[in-house]
């Protein structure tokens, strides 16, 4: 993933993430570089995360940074299982 995972660059996140998730069964987002990370990327994720469950697929963040982390926590969500509420 790339620096920025905000609104901007939403639509070309998307479109990579949805060509590789039509491709592989198992989608491994790596988050190591994410520097700026908003709540379209949240949405963005739980959105391929219910996709793949759909399709027998599995979707997963590595290397979740503070930023990330914090993006989710706001929406009451965890990075580790998209749909699973935060404690």
């Amino acid at each position: 993933m790339s620096g920025d995972c905000t609104v901007r660059a939403i639509r070309t996140l998307h479109g990579e993430i949805a060509a590789t998730l039509a491709s592989t069964t198992d989608l491994v987002l790596d988050c190591a570089d994410i520097e700026r990370v908003d709540i379209a990327f949240v949405q963005l994720v739980v959105s391929a995360a219910g996709t793949a469950e759909r399709q027998a697929k599995r979707l997963t963040l590595v290397a979740v940074p503070d930023t990330v982390q914090g993006a989710f926590a706001r929406a009451g969500l965890t990075p580790q299982a998209p749909f699973a509420r935060a404690a």
